[in-house]
């Protein structure tokens, strides 16, 4: 068997989608080689990237341009806040008229991503009411399975643009109480230094005639943006569908559709150069700090970090999150997008509880470019004295004012239908639901001070780590079995050990418990005495300093059938 494998997948090739029970059921020897050994494409085997003689980077073909790129450090991000001046658009009813209604409600009922004509008019966008002047389609991926969907409409290139832009995000946000989680993140983006943000607004939108509530319009992150923001409209932008900065593999580069499901292109393609540099992140012959200043920008990437710790944008590990890279350099920064789900969003009434291995920086754990960068001592120093420092910037203060002007804008819209029936609280549709939400907007107003309690709080917890496949010694003699799993890591580097539990309740109820080992400082352990039967098993490790408030369990516990 590979070592690190899960059902033929390596560990760290396993997606983010632990929040799902993972139950994997061994049943004799028939399941002990779920896949074979692979080993990580380096991605200079589709010819879409060739060293130059300088050490720098020439991209053949993908997509991208042919000219010599800069392998230097990439200069520090700045965004042009002029653009912001004199201040954000306030809000205006749009109208968009779509002829063909029924093809707009199958759009809507199938959560397609296929596009209907409609025309677009707003009190700063002149149209003859009639002739269609755009495309319609839904926008973003969990958000349209919600009743109120949000939109993107595609401004014919023929014509005007609106508020700088041909392509238009009206956001409903249908799953944050509040309605301003994604607003007051723009916001404080711009006090923020190596970091960018983008225009915003509010929009009271109207679909053929029927009202549906309050919007928020949100700045494209394209090629007008580039320009707009005084960065360089030559440049790449890939915005992550499910990208987890694992190496990319040259018949999926080389396949627009298959790129497509792992980054959305907005800007000028460069798929070859960003292959290059997942490759460089899963090359564990090059320091990871070379990888960095080589394709990143440190304190950009730095920021990043800090800025999602501190707004607890804990969904940032295959998406909502955007990749920019100048035409004419190797390296790529680090861009927002899509905060509806931070400033402590699981605490909302009715949300899930984030499990263990979510919270703090064990969140991005499972992405190999955050963990091993995350691993040096140094680099988790820079990153600590970056959160105390946006601690001042991001704070409750400041969240609270920036709240405090959408207030009563967003109160008038959420009290009446159609919002006030699509509030996601158990009261909607009620007046209470307005309760509700009065008293979510009022929690969010201390989701800074929070956040960074509980980056203190977790920040000496060992990292999670997956369990593997059960392995049977001796086909003759199935109840002996070894149980392994994949190595923790401790950020300070304090000495831990390892809690083996086999239980034959899932709760592991200690009623239900037949085997516990604790103080291991191996990653497997052979288990000999199980009758036949079904078990679950779990490991823990746990810090030898202070075992019983800094541990973390696995990603996901499994079970081992003895026939």
């Amino acid at each position: 068997m590979c070592p690190g494998t899960i059902l033929g997948l390596a560990a760290d090739e396993m997606s983010m989608q632990h929040d799902r029970y993972f139950l994997v059921v061994l049943s004799g020897i028939a399941l002990l080689f779920t896949g074979g050994c692979r080993s990580d494409p380096d991605g200079t085997e589709s010819g879409s990237v060739r060293p130059s003689p300088d050490g720098g980077l020439t991209i053949d073909g993908g997509g991208g341009n042919s000219n010599l790129l800069d392998a230097g450090p990439l200069p520090p991000l700045v965004d042009n806040a002029a653009v912001y001046a004199p201040g954000d658009f306030d809000v205006v009813t749009v109208n968009l008229t779509v002829p063909d209604a029924a093809m707009l409600a199958t759009i809507e009922s199938t959560m397609s991503n296929d596009q209907t004509p409609a025309v677009f008019s707003a009190p700063d966008y002149a149209s003859d009411g009639a002739t269609p002047n755009a495309e319609l389609q839904l926008h973003g991926s969990t958000s349209r399975m919600a009743i109120q969907k949000s939109y993107q409409v595609h401004l014919s290139k023929t014509g005007a643009a609106w508020r700088g832009s041909h392509t238009i995000n009206l956001l409903k946000h249908p799953f944050d109480l509040t309605r301003v989680r994604s607003s007051i993140s723009f916001d404080e983006f711009r006090a923020i230094s190596d970091f960018t943000s983008l225009q915003q607004g509010w929009v009271h939108l109207v679909i053929n005639g029927v009202d549906h509530g309050l919007y928020q319009w949100l700045e494209e992150p394209d090629t007008d943006f580039l320009t707009a923001h005084g960065l360089d409209p030559q440049g790449t932008v890939y915005k992550s569908e499910t990208f987890a900065f694992q190496p990319i593999d040259p018949a999926v580069a080389a396949d627009p559709a298959q790129f497509g499901l792992l980054v959305e292109g907005k800007g000028t393609p460069a798929v070859g150069k960003f292959q290059q540099m997942a490759a460089a992140v899963n090359d564990m012959t090059q320091d990871i700090n070379d990888v960095i200043a080589r394709y990143f920008n440190r304190a950009n990437y730095i920021t990043w970090l800090a800025v999602n710790m501190l707004m607890t944008n804990y969904d940032t590990n295959t998406q909502n999150f955007i990749l920019y890279s100048p035409s004419n350099y190797e390296g790529w920064y680090f861009l927002p997008w899509d905060y509806d789900g931070a400033w402590d969003w699981y605490s909302q009434p009715g949300e899930f509880t984030l499990p263990r291995y979510r919270q703090g920086l064990a969140n991005w754990w499972a992405v190999k470019l955050h963990a091993r960068f995350l691993s040096d001592p140094q680099n988790l120093a820079d990153v600590d004295e970056r959160i105390e420092v946006l601690s001042s910037t991001i704070s409750d203060s400041a969240t609270t004012s920036a709240m405090a002007k959408y207030h009563d804008l967003v109160q008038s819209f959420i009290s009446v239908v159609p919002d006030l029936d699509n509030l996601p609280c158990a009261d909607g549709g009620t007046p209470q639901a307005v309760v509700d939400w009065q008293t979510e907007y009022t929690r969010v107003g201390s989701a800074a001070s929070a956040a960074f309690a509980t980056y203190a709080a977790t920040i000496d917890r060992p990292m999670p780590f997956y369990l593997y496949t059960p392995a049977f010694d001796d086909p003759s003699n199935p109840t002996s079995v070894t149980l392994s799993w994949g190595a923790s890591f401790q950020l300070h580097q304090m000495p831990f050990t390892y809690d083996l539990d086999v239980n034959t309740l899932s709760t592991f109820d200690p009623s239900g418990a037949v085997l516990s080992q604790t103080g291991l400082t191996d990653t497997q352990a052979t288990v000999t005495t199980l009758p036949a039967g079904q078990y679950f098993w779990r490991v823990t490790a746990r810090v030898s300093g202070d075992p019983d408030d800094d541990w973390q369990s696995d990603y996901q516990d499994q079970t081992v059938d003895i026939p």
